[in-house]
């Protein structure tokens, strides 16, 4: 896991501006090219880690809202650790740690139901208005009935051309 700025610096959470800025000033003189026996790329990296740490910390409303991230991690990292102890399962920790609907949430869902409820039956009754079938065939499947299909009841032979079949002739000359 990644350190946190706190860590970085060296310093507890609780400290204060003058704490932070002696930790800083003592971290980016060990960081200086001059003084340190880190290559000069890493050293650079480390410095600008550094000093993004200080320049959070040290504005009182960015270091409230990192120390609420943090707070917030650590409370993920529990729950998680709780819920699932070898991590097998990650979705059953955030199924279990899930909020109750709002009253707000559950009018919506009544609403979506009743609007659901009221297009069903706004459809079958138009359609039995309209004098249709609830459930129809689709026409590839009457078609192919009536084309193989014949009075007699036996499977007409539909392998001829549809010109010398009268009977398929007259049905797609009607349609």
């Amino acid at each position: 896991m990644e350190k946190s700025y706190y860590e970085l610096l060296g310093v507890s959470k609780s400290s204060d501006i003058k704490t932070l800025k002696q930790a800083f000033h003592r971290l980016s003189k060990a960081l200086h090219p001059d003084t340190t026996s880190l290559q000069s790329d890493d050293a650079a990296q480390k410095f600008r880690k550094v000093y993004e740490a200080y320049e959070l910390l040290s504005d009182p409303l960015r270091r409230k809202a990192y120390d609420k991230e943090l707070e917030n991690k650590e409370i993920h990292t529990r729950i998680v650790s709780k819920a699932v102890p070898n991590s097998k399962n990650l979705n059953q920790a955030f199924l279990d740690n899930r909020r109750p609907l709002s009253g707000g949430e559950l009018f919506s869902l009544l609403l979506l139901f009743i609007a659901l409820i009221t297009s069903v039956f706004l459809g079958i009754s138009v359609s039995l208005l309209d004098g249709r079938e609830l459930q129809v065939r689709p026409s590839w499947l009457v078609i192919n009935q009536f084309l193989n299909s014949s009075p007699s009841g036996h499977i007409r032979n539909v392998s001829t051309s549809i010109l010398n079949n009268s009977f398929k002739s007259a049905f797609i000359a009607g349609y």
